[in-house]
């Protein structure tokens, strides 16, 4: 293909040029096969790989395949709850074919971003009608997204990515019934987007003229928005009476009492500096968390008020991304006023803007290559006269400027495509992939009754629910403090988890282990030495810290916990850096 006609807008006969749009498209579609294929391959690289949330949001689901998994499970029955009806529903139809979740979950991420590359396609034909420029705008995004974890996770933040693509296709397309159909579905995948997507409609109803806001006599408009407000009472309403097993979110003034919400917990919000409060973490727009590339997305609006020629064709619908940007926002703000009440002020900003930059990027870039390619073009020695005058306006410092402004431009281009071949190296190691390395653990437990409970404050006890479908009585991926009737729950567990591991008073650890049930204990090597409990971050600068601090202060003063003492007496397996001791043994040696 010429390079003249990447830039191509239409036919000869006026009519959009069907054939080379299809062409772009099934290019465009070979991004998301390629970044995908390799994500697959990764995730079937072992027996024994799960995604990092997938263990927090996917494992428990494995009860559509075996109801009798993870029973009297609190952590199984919190995330459960947590899921949202469009989620759990997907994965129930799925199972119910006999395809296990965790398998599901590993295919799902090719097929998510294959449809959000065709949507953002068509979208982009929206705003600036250039197939190769579409191209590029899934390009960026793809890049955007496979370099985290949300998509690769086939969690219900991974959802976001087709819906929201499909939301703003179906919007700029004024498609009335499909528009709604994905606000349904954003609010049974992800209801936190869905505020996001109806205050979109709402910032539409607002036109600009002479710099002052004025309502907007499009009745399309006003239909969409009233009809978008009735979808989204339907679909949020059943999903904020789901939580009603586990109470209330925390309150900002529980928040400010807690470790957790510090500047040093899992969960950072009050105490951290000002610029990481506005621009990462729980509280921040997280929009530095992307390619350097899509930073070229500040330069569009300046490009667009410029005098280059291809500024006239983009459309009026480019308005949408402003309108994203100050939905985002204004959802965002309000969710810092109402601490906790929408979630996390992040979940606003973080997933809106890898569209809004890419896309902005992508027509950044294509207007500036057309620039770029024009101005070489218009500039090349046709004749040897004409080759004369070039090489003397070349060595004019402006001329040189511009010439290598242009070959340089076009120079990035390809360079960002060839890129692309190379990034998903990058990107598995930041998709939170995560390898078991103790396959005889796993199949041991995995060979235990059903019911079986472990105890352990291992790291690798958090795969343990994944990679032997037993449950754990706490662990660090699961010590989430949103709401007090669970965790309150998660920490007594937790609390008597250190007791039953630390404590040299033998009654004290026999209440324990008969109070929960608990049939294994997993301890590592350093397990009994008071560096191991003071590397642990999520216990010191939490709500245990009290227990934590009294069980370094036993080590310390040489006191020898019972599991200690009985280790080599009561264990059944031990593999690499791990030991299994039988709890029944405990009981009964200390009998």
């Amino acid at each position: 293909m010429r390079i003249k006609n990447l830039l191509k807008l239409k036919a000869s006969s006026g009519q959009p040029n069907k054939h080379h749009e299809f062409i772009w498209l099934c290019l465009s579609l070979m991004i998301p096969l390629h970044f995908g294929l390799i994500s697959l391959q990764r995730a079937f690289s072992a027996e024994n790989v799960v995604q990092d949330d997938a263990r927090h949001h996917v494992v428990w689901l494995q009860r559509y395949i075996d109801p009798q998994l993870f029973p009297n499970d609190l952590i199984a029955d919190y995330f459960q709850t947590l899921a949202p009806a469009g989620f759990r529903s997907l994965y129930w139809m799925v199972a119910k074919l006999g395809i296990e979740p965790l398998l599901l979950a590993k295919i799902l991420p090719v097929i998510l971003a294959l449809i959000t590359s065709a949507y953002i396609f068509k979208a982009y034909l929206r705003l600036l009608p250039i197939p190769a420029g579409a191209f590029l705008a899934v390009l960026l995004l793809n890049q955007t997204f496979w370099l985290k974890d949300d998509i690769a996770s086939a969690t219900p933040r991974a959802f976001v990515y087709p819906l929201f693509a499909a939301f703003l296709y179906y919007l700029l397309r004024r498609s009335l019934v499909p528009c709604l159909i994905t606000i349904a579905l954003q609010g049974l995948f992800f209801p936190q987007l869905l505020l996001v997507e109806i205050t979109i409609l709402t910032v539409r109803l607002i036109n600009w003229q002479n710099g002052l806001p004025r309502l907007t006599q499009e009745k399309h408009h006003y239909i969409v928005w009233l009809l978008g407000l009735g979808v989204a009472a339907l679909v949020v309403l059943p999903f904020t009476q789901s939580f009603s097993g586990f109470g209330e979110v925390v309150t900002a003034s529980q928040m400010k009492a807690m470790p957790e919400f510090g500047s040093e917990g899992r969960s950072k919000y009050f105490g951290v500096d000002p610029l990481s409060f506005i621009l990462s973490g729980s509280s921040g727009l997280r929009a530095p968390d992307m390619p350097y590339v899509n930073w070229i997305s500040l330069s569009l609006p300046i490009i667009l008020k410029s005098q280059l020629s291809l500024v006239r064709s983009v459309t009026r619908e480019i308005r949408i991304l402003w309108q994203i940007l100050f939905a985002s926002l204004g959802v965002f703000l309000l969710a810092h006023l109402v601490l906790l009440k929408l979630y996390f002020p992040s979940r606003y900003t973080y997933h809106s803007l890898r569209f809004v930059m890419p896309i902005a990027a992508a027509i950044a870039f294509t207007i500036l290559f057309h620039a770029s390619w024009r101005w070489l073009q218009q500039n090349r020695a046709v004749n040897a006269s004409g080759q004369i005058a070039s090489i003397r306006s070349f060595a004019k410092p402006r001329y040189k400027v511009k010439h290598y402004a242009a070959i340089g431009m076009i120079g990035t281009l390809f360079i960002l495509c060839l890129v692309t071949f190379a990034l998903p190296a990058v990107a598995l190691n930041r998709q939170q992939w995560v390898v078991g390395r103790y396959p005889e653990i796993y199949d041991f437990f995995a060979k235990q009754p059903k019911d079986t409970l472990i105890a352990s404050l291992a790291k690798e006890a958090n795969s343990f629910p994944a990679f032997s479908q037993r449950s754990i009585l706490a662990g660090e991926e699961f010590a989430f403090a949103y709401h007090p009737s669970y965790y309150n729950q998660f920490k007594q567990h937790t609390i008597d988890t250190i007791y039953a591991l630390y404590s040299s008073d033998s009654e004290e650890v026999e209440e324990v282990i008969q109070s929960y049930g608990i049939d294994f204990f997993v301890v590592e090597n350093t397990s009994f030495q008071s560096e191991f409990l003071k590397e642990k971050k999520w216990l010191i600068h939490s709500s245990f810290q009290p227990v934590v601090l009294e069980a370094i202060a036993w080590l310390e003063r040489g006191e020898k916990p019972v599991l200690q003492r009985l280790q080599d007496q009561c264990s059944v397996l031990s593999e690499r850096n791990l030991t299994i001791i039988d709890a029944n043994c405990i009981t009964i040696s200390d009998g």
